[in-house]
């Protein structure tokens, strides 16, 4: 572990809902992290830049180098990379990649510490080329030579019934072929397989989903302990604003079943169920780096994802962090009848042993503490209360954003 994350992983072992100085470390934490254009300072420090690493001219000359030495087009405005922190498209993520001659964990490790990202999500055609390549030692022209070669895929989605071709599947395909040839004939004889992607997730998303929003489900089961624990029974006429939403005993809405998850009051759940989003409350927010505002789970993308459609790699591996941190910790608390339930000390290691494991089974990179939506996780599961330090987490910031609009 660098310095960079060991600092992240110290500052969430002193950071607890009780702490006198809780926004204050809040603040702190939330402008530890970095963005791309200083992770992507890092990087080309670690990767021979001898350069002043505070002149920016220096750094995109240096690229530039890297970039014509690997015969690979500049991109545009790399000098806005470091002036902005406008971030980067994935292709051009993996240039810098084959710029700088990275394996296939090298460039994994480089969308995971700079580009916050997933590498190789091989049901695309380009990123399955990229994949072989790196693996093989070809070079960028090598990749869009081979990818001109191929036919375009239609997107079409995952539909039920349907035969999967899962990324696991494709990726021992890819390790066993030996030259490009065969690269070319097997996504162009599988190329409707091709048109969707993230099939182990969503289908791991489904089944989460469907265990907790179902009649008499988790959710309900957990929101009658929070009912018990923290709303008091006001009656159905009365109940007042700020008594937390919980979920009916019938399957109720995504949206209302997230407002239970996100600890939204039944004011706030109906003052944004118009679009039935948080992300008022979350952009701009200072006390939450943009980066985990970004793609953060929503309504929209929770039932785009049950119905099989495309959504955004972020999109979906922040969807199935939530879920399995929820899934887990509320499986708990109602095995126990106890919205307050404090967990064993080797409950934590289990939660993230859990979260990782279905993120690597769907071709996803581990929680890392250096980004700032998996950090939140990772700190909340080190408390011996972790859904209710996470949702008096996610109070904060509501009430923060409020005060801040006020």
């Amino acid at each position: 572990m660098d310095q960079y994350t060991q600092t992240l992983t110290r500052m969430s072992e002193v950071l607890t809902p009780d702490d006198d100085q809780y926004e204050e470390k809040l603040l702190t934490i939330a402008s530890t992290f970095r963005g791309f254009s200083q992770a992507l300072t890092s990087f080309l420090c670690t990767h021979n830049f001898f350069g002043n690493a505070d002149d920016i001219d220096e750094k995109v000359d240096y690229l530039k180098d890297q970039f014509k030495a690997a015969d690979i087009p500049l991109p545009r405005d790399i000098q806005k990379w470091f002036l902005k922190d406008t971030g980067i498209k994935s292709d051009t993520a993996y240039q810098i990649c084959f710029a700088f001659h990275l394996d296939v964990e090298g460039t994994r490790d480089f969308f995971r510490r700079v580009y916050f990202e997933r590498a190789f999500d091989c049901h695309s055609i380009p990123e399955a080329v990229y994949y072989y390549c790196m693996r093989n030692g070809l070079s960028w022209p090598d990749a869009r030579e081979i990818i001109s070669r191929i036919p375009k895929a239609k997107m079409t989605g995952i539909r039920a019934g349907r035969e999967i071709l899962y990324t696991g599947t494709i990726i021992e395909f890819i390790d066993g072929m030996k030259t490009p040839d065969e690269l070319v004939t097997f996504i162009s004889d599988h190329i409707e397989q091709f048109g969707y992607n993230h099939a182990t997730a969503t289908k791991h998303i489904q089944e989460l989903w469907a265990a907790l929003s179902c009649e008499d489900g988790l959710a309900y089961k957990e929101g009658l302990l929070l009912d018990k624990t923290f709303n008091v029974d006001f009656g159905t006429d009365s109940e007042p604003d700020d008594a937390y939403a919980t979920v009916t005993k019938k399957a109720d809405s995504v949206w209302r079943i997230l407002a239970q998850i996100l600890c939204l009051d039944r004011r706030q759940t109906v003052q944004l169920g118009a679009n039935r989003t948080i992300k008022p409350l979350l952009e701009n927010n200072t006390l939450l780096p943009s980066l985990a505002a970004e793609s953060f789970p929503d309504r929209n993308g929770i039932e785009l994802i049950l119905r099989g459609k495309h959504v955004s790699h972020e999109r979906i591996r922040k969807t199935m962090i939530l879920l399995e941190f929820y899934t887990y910790w509320a499986n708990a608390v109602v095995s126990h009848q106890n919205a307050l339930w404090e967990r064993a000390e080797t409950e934590a290691e289990r939660c993230i042993d859990k979260i990782n494991r279905y993120l690597i089974e769907a071709g996803y990179s581990e929680l890392y503490p250096g980004n700032p939506y998996d950090w939140i996780f990772l700190w909340a599961v080190k408390d011996r209360q972790p859904l209710v330090t996470f949702r008096y987490y996610m109070l904060y910031l509501y009430a923060f954003k409020s005060d801040d609009q006020a």
